[in-house]
């Protein structure tokens, strides 16, 4: 060990006092940090948004960067101090200004995650959704720590360091996440955690305060200071029990699927007349299931993996078995299901084949049928009006059905009828006016000349 250590008092050695800084500058710098408005809006919305995108698309250094610059911390430990000196002014106004900052945090996160096309949960999102009593640890100490951070001389990486630990952050998006997708369980864990953090934050800011001795507001009433203190012991009474619950039960869960694997494998060796072919562990209602080959006594299959189960720390668990053969009798009990379901897909395919036949032969009789005894009357009308020379018109369609080709062509003929055979010029122009008006069909024009 060092000499130098060796013969420095311990008291000396763990002192907080030697590179302290004033009370005054201490007390300025903590009130300073809990103000709103300004600039730190504008900073924590934008950490807002960089933390929700990092959690979006799963990254964890773009969460940690978010985390760096967020104000978040500063009314927090506002209400530590305050609680701390007894000034409940600033508890407060630091309450107050809190919840400024959770209200545009939430605000900001959810319209975020309401138009982003990305709405999976990955790893990032739902590891803010339990927290237990790991989370208040690291949020005590995380406050611990940066607390005596910001009572010291010069500032050291205390401070970014603790901002990461505790995460603030991520649980005020991932609630964001959880009211824009409207997902309950979310929201409900990820405000847990994030009241997790500040509660615990704010304590040991409390406790620090009291251990470095600062002094109290000079207006500190005896009889709020212990209706404070009691309220101080209920909210971190009240955030605590949770996490203790919810931590024990995840220990539970953690044990019983070690001791489930410790079970599953001494069955898979030391069994030779049992092969394991799979295993299946759920913790929350405590069950193993297990796929085997081997004896075809399913009974004494199951007494033998009972007497093996009761050697381990398995209590009350139930034991599911599964044998290869009955998974092959599924599997084939499930093949006319499936047979049934392919042959409703191959006539499904079928009939989809005849529809679009079917709506083809419509549409080819549209094309060959294009227009109605109406419209032939009406344009018999338009060529008497626009070729006065001509006095009778018949207009017929003839349909033929190509047998080679299977389709079917149809051909528009009008037959005009005149008092003397009209020019060349006449007849030209006549063809035209019908090709204008039916471009996509042969047309056929008969010229008859009129008895008497």
């Amino acid at each position: 060990m060092n000499k130098k250590l060796d013969h420095l008092p311990w008291q000396k050695l763990f002192s907080l006092r030697q590179d302290q800084a004033s009370p005054d500058l201490i007390d300025t710098t903590i009130r300073n940090a809990t103000e709103v408005g300004g600039t730190n809006l504008w900073v924590l919305m934008f950490a807002i948004i960089i933390a929700s995108v990092g959690l979006n698309v799963n990254s964890t250094a773009v969460v940690i960067g978010a985390m760096l610059i967020s104000p978040l911390m500063g009314p927090i430990i506002g209400i530590g101090y305050g609680a701390g000196i007894d000034d409940f002014l600033l508890i407060r106004r630091s309450i107050r200004h809190l919840g400024i900052f959770v209200g545009i945090s939430l605000f900001t996160s959810t319209v975020y995650f309401f138009v982003t096309p990305l709405t999976q949960a990955h790893s990032e999102l739902l590891a803010r959704t339990a927290p237990t009593i790991w989370d208040v640890l690291i949020a005590f100490f995380g406050g611990a720590a940066g607390m005596i951070g910001l009572t010291r001389k010069e500032k050291s990486t205390l401070l970014p360091g603790v901002a990461i630990a505790t995460a603030l952050m991520p649980p005020l998006c991932t609630a964001g996440y959880g009211l824009a997708t409207g997902q309950l369980k979310f929201f409900l864990g990820a405000s847990y955690l994030f009241l997790i953090n500040g509660v615990f934050i704010a304590f040991a800011t409390l406790v620090v305060t009291r251990i470095l001795k600062l002094p109290p507001h000079p207006l500190a009433d005896e009889q709020a200071r212990k209706q404070g203190h009691r309220f101080v012991i209920g909210i971190v009474m009240a955030t605590l029990l949770p996490s203790v619950y919810l931590a024990t039960k995840l220990v539970r869960e953690e044990l019983f699927v070690a001791e489930s694997i410790r079970f599953t494998s001494a069955v898979a060796a030391g069994n030779d007349s049992l092969v394991t072919l799979g295993r299946e562990i759920d913790p929350k209602t405590r069950t193993i299931t297990m796929t085997l080959i081997g004896n075809d006594n399913i009974v004494e299959m199951r007494r033998s993996l009972e007497t093996q189960m009761a050697k381990f720390d398995l209590a009350g668990a139930s034991l599911k078995i599964r044998r290869a053969a009955d998974a092959a009798d599924e599997v084939a009990a499930l093949s006319p299901t499936l047979d049934a379901q392919a042959e409703a897909v191959r006539v499904g395919q079928i009939a989809r084949d005849l529809m679009e036949r079917r709506i083809a032969a419509l549409e080819m009789v549209r094309k060959t049928y294009p227009i109605s005894l109406d419209e032939t009357l009406r344009l018999e009308q338009e060529i008497l009006i626009n070729f006065p020379r001509m006095q009778q018109v018949v207009v017929a369609i003839r349909s033929e059905h190509s047998q080679t080709a299977d389709i079917l062509t149809s051909q528009l003929i009008v037959t005009v009828q005149v008092k003397s055979i009209p020019n060349r010029a006449d007849t030209q122009r006549l063809k035209r006016w019908l090709s204008a008006r039916f471009p996509d069909r042969p047309i056929k024009l008969i010229l008859g000349k009129t008895l008497g």
